[in-house]
């Protein structure tokens, strides 16, 4: 699944970020079964968590995310977003911004305020249509009244 900014980015979150990260549901002693598989499809590696594709995009594999359960129970809250002409899975914005709060890491501090906006933003979308179908619906009820 996409994590990271790249994930952040694709829910409209505007900030620049140099390399796509991709959360992989196998253990990192697995790493091999990822890498072969790039290479077989044209990648560069630099390590055993790091790819460059044909096109230079950094491509950084992460085995666990800090701050959230298993791959597994997080695939289960998974969004699916186009990227690249493909639906592919994606992690929520809250659950990226639960993981970089977890990390505390000083580089995250942008990211994090940038999303809690997204997020922000999102909440009062979504209150604004709630107010307006309620609204629709006594309406309607008004109107269907003898």
């Amino acid at each position: 699944m996409l994590v990271g900014m790249s994930a952040a980015n694709l829910q409209g979150v505007l900030v620049s970020t140099v390399d796509v990260d991709v959360w992989i549901g196998l253990p990192s002693r697995r790493y091999m079964t990822v890498m072969n598989l790039c290479r077989k499809l044209g990648a560069t590696v630099r390590s055993q968590n790091k790819v460059y594709l044909s096109d230079d995009t950094p491509v950084d594999f992460i085995y666990e995310v800090t701050g959230l359960p298993t791959f597994d129970r997080e695939y289960q809250r998974v969004i699916r977003l186009p990227f690249y002409g493909l639906k592919i899975p994606v992690l929520p914005l809250d659950r990226i911004c639960k993981s970089k709060l977890a990390a505390g890491r000083d580089k995250d501090k942008l990211h994090i305020l940038l999303i809690r906006q997204a997020l922000k933003l999102k909440r009062g979308t979504t209150g604004k249509r709630r107010v307006a179908r309620a609204r629709r619906r006594t309406t309607q009820k008004r109107l269907a009244r003898p």
